[in-house]
């Protein structure tokens, strides 16, 4: 298999940078979800409220898929 010849015009160039952008901005928002998800289940086992609890971890949930799946993106995209 032949590696890929990658253009080094400027809009290639800015299109990578656009991309680099997107994914520090979709990990940072993941990772702070991820902290306002632990913070609603602290504050529902606090209370015993278990539907707090619930949409906690759901968020937590959500924001680890979202995490994770910006990992398994190619960097040569």
């Amino acid at each position: 298999m032949e590696p890929k010849q990658t253009q080094s015009t400027p809009e290639a160039e800015r299109r990578r940078l656009i991309r680099s952008k997107i994914h520090v901005g979709l990990a940072a928002f993941g990772t702070l979800s991820a902290v306002a998800g632990i913070g609603v289940v602290i504050k529902g086992g606090l209370y015993f409220d278990r539907t707090k609890v619930l949409i906690g971890v759901g968020i937590i949930v959500v924001s680890t898929i979202l995490y994770v799946s910006m990992l398994f993106v190619a960097a040569d995209e």
